[in-house]
Formats: structure tokens, C-alpha cells, sequence
């Protein structure tokens, strides 16, 4: 993978399968992590060594922004009821993306008197997630 551009990383929301969709302005920092969770099968047989699936139990990702409050799109979602859950998209620069629907589990925004207002939001998978490899 070439490095890429920081900046260049675009969180989505309401995409329909991966395409479309608003992205959200005045993002600054974004990222992502994938959970698998490990299922345990140790017993007596495992000679004392601890034994996992191969496959997790469970398989989540989250996703987190934060940035300058230039429009009220994040905020929009985070409060309303029948917006909580929606499908989200974190495109890089070469094309490549993760889309899926997920849950907007937290959303803050601040304010100092002589500065700009931030807001951070964080996401949670609420079913299967997508990638979609770039060029």
C-alpha cells in the first residue's frame, strides 16, 4: 500500500450499497477498527494451550471522526431517532472503501468562546460490513 494523504480519507453518510450518499464536512481525524472476537474451545484435550476457532464469534468495526462543525449533517443523524442507524462509508484516495450500516453510538460538540466548535462522533457496525478494494 502507497501512503496516502490523510485529509484524503472521506467519511459518507446514507450511501445505498456503497455509492452516493453526503459526506460529512469539516472532518479532520478519522479511523477505523476491526474487532474479532475470538471464540475459546480450550479443555482438558489442549494439553494446557489455549485452543480459538478459526472463525471470530463476532466481527465488528467502529468508526470514529472528529472535526470543525461546518454543517449539521452529523448532528442531524445523531438526534434523530429514525437516522441512528444508517449506512456509512470511509473511502481513501485509491479507491478503496468500507460501507455498511452502523450505529451512531456517540456524537458531542464543543465550543470555545474565541474559537470554532468541533464535534467528534463515533460509529459502530450494526450488521455486515463491506470492503471494497482500490486500484
Amino acid at each position: 500500500m502507497a501512503e496516502q494523504l490523510g485529509r484524503n480519507l472521506v467519511l459518507v453518510k446514507g450511501s445505498s450499497g456503497g455509492t452516493g450518499g453526503t459526506a460529512i464536512a469539516g472532518v479532520r481525524t478519522k479511523g477505523i477498527a476491526v474487532n474479532n472476537a475470538p471464540v475459546d474451545v480450550s479443555s482438558d484435550d489442549s494439553s494446557g494451550w489455549r485452543k480459538l476457532l478459526d472463525t471470530p464469534g463476532e466481527k465488528t468495526i467502529d468508526f470514529s471522526v472528529s472535526g470543525v462543525a461546518t454543517d449539521r449533517t452529523a448532528l442531524a443523524a445523531a438526534v434523530s431517532a429514525s437516522d441512528v442507524v444508517d449506512e456509512w462509508k470511509l473511502t481513501w484516495e485509491d479507491g478503496a472503501d468500507v460501507y455498511g450500516d452502523c450505529f451512531i453510538a456517540s456524537y458531542s460538540e464543543t465550543g470555545e468562546y474565541n474559537g470554532t466548535v468541533t464535534f467528534e462522533m463515533s460509529l459502530q457496525s450494526a450488521g455486515a460490513i463491506t470492503y471494497q478494494a482500490g486500484s
